[in-house]
């Protein structure tokens, strides 16, 4: 197992096991409790999938960079496009928007896009 992966691993546990604990050291600290929890299963889980998925290779290469960088100016694009139609939807009346329905659906858009951008561009084989 590569050094990084297993210091991620033990900081993961570290984080959750804290956050375990918090609430029976403090009064109060239940957000933070979950926060921590949170943040050390994502980082318990996402140090296994990389161990699991690349173990001892390199994890990325100029392809792989090249593939991920095309990606996310693709999603970067398409996230300004959905905005511009976005804000006109709301400037004509057609729809009223809250600002969390705004952020929520660009978080999503943006993450999601990436990867599929990054998946096709994988699929696709050279890029440009």
């Amino acid at each position: 197992m590569k050094r990084r992966y297993a210091i991620q691993i033990a900081a993961g546990a570290v984080l959750g096991a804290a956050g375990l604990l918090l609430p029976f050291l403090a009064d109060g600290m239940e957000a933070l409790s979950s926060l921590l929890v949170t943040i050390g299963l994502v980082l318990l889980a996402v140090a296994a999938v990389r161990h699991w998925r690349f173990r001892d290779e390199p994890e990325k290469d100029e392809r792989t960079q090249k593939i991920g960088a095309y990606g996310i100016s693709y999603s970067w694009f398409l996230t300004l496009v959905f905005l511009a139609i976005l804000f006109w939807v709301d400037y004509l009346g057609v729809l009223a928007l809250t600002v969390e329905s705004v952020l929520l659906a660009t978080i999503l858009l943006m993450g999601l896009s990436a990867r599929i951008f990054q998946w096709y561009f994988f699929r696709q084989g050279d890029v440009a």
